[in-house]
């Protein structure tokens, strides 16, 4: 289980190296990093949507504990996997965490740019302009504050 707390520090942090990595001219890195504070910052959203007091599930067990949960106190059952909830892909932790409409309809911009990321770029050699680095980096701090 990863502590709603640990979350919160996490992006916060994951922000902070990225702006460090940014002003010392490592894109790559920096494009990389802010994705994941995205990625961080959705799966806190997730918990606080569909209510995982103790937590992001890290574990099946974990996770189909919370599913009973949810399921006696909803009218219908949910019926997700956490295959689901429990990957990289931003556009898929987006509609679980709730504000998927309203990120795309208010940064559709900013989305646009930071959903098209690929955490396994960390194993490319890339060559990554200045100003892409910059405009994913403003991107997802908007994104990441819309979240929140």
């Amino acid at each position: 289980m990863i502590p709603y707390q640990t979350l919160e520090y996490l992006v916060s942090n994951k922000i902070k190296d990225a702006r460090v990595l940014l002003k010392n001219r490592r894109f790559p890195a920096t494009i990389y990093l802010s994705g994941y504070a995205v990625e961080l910052a959705l799966k806190q959203k997730i918990c606080r949507t569909m209510q995982f007091s103790m937590g992001f599930p890290e574990t099946k067990q974990e996770f189909q504990n919370y599913l009973i949960q949810i399921n006696k106190n909803n009218a219908q059952p949910l019926t997700i996997v956490l295959h689901d909830i429990r990957n990289h892909d931003l556009n898929k932790l987006l509609i679980y965490s709730g504000p998927d409409l309203r990120i795309k309809s208010l940064l559709f911009s900013e989305w646009e740019i930071v959903k098209r990321r690929n955490p396994e770029n960390r194993y490319r050699k890339l060559r990554i302009m200045s100003g892409t680095a910059e405009a994913f980096f403003k991107a997802t701090r908007k994104i990441i504050q819309e979240i929140n």
